[in-house]
C-alpha cells in the first residue's frame, strides 16, 4: 500500500499531512496552513509562492525500507 506525505517547511514551523492519495495529503497540509494562519492572525497568503502553494509531496510504500527518503 502506498501512502503520501505532504509537507511544507517555513522559517519557524513544519507542517505535514499523510493520506492514501496525493491529492488528499496536499489538501490536508494546506488545511493545516490555513488553520495556522487563522490561529496566529497572519496574512492569508503568507505561505504562497508563485503559481504553487509550496507544498511538497513524497510517496512511500508501506513495509519498504528507506534512507534519506529514497527506497533502498
Amino acid at each position: 500500500m502506498k501512502i503520501y506525505r505532504a509537507y511544507y517547511d517555513s522559517r519557524n514551523f513544519s507542517f505535514e499531512a499523510y493520506s492514501k492519495s496525493e491529492k488528499t495529503a496536499r489538501s490536508r497540509c494546506l488545511e493545516a496552513l490555513h488553520l495556522h494562519t487563522k490561529q496566529l492572525s497572519l496574512e492569508p497568503d503568507w505561505f504562497m509562492f508563485g503559481d504553487a502553494d509550496g507544498i511538497e509531496c513524497d510517496s512511500y510504500e508501506l513495509d519498504t525500507p528507506y534512507r534519506d527518503r529514497s527506497e533502498l
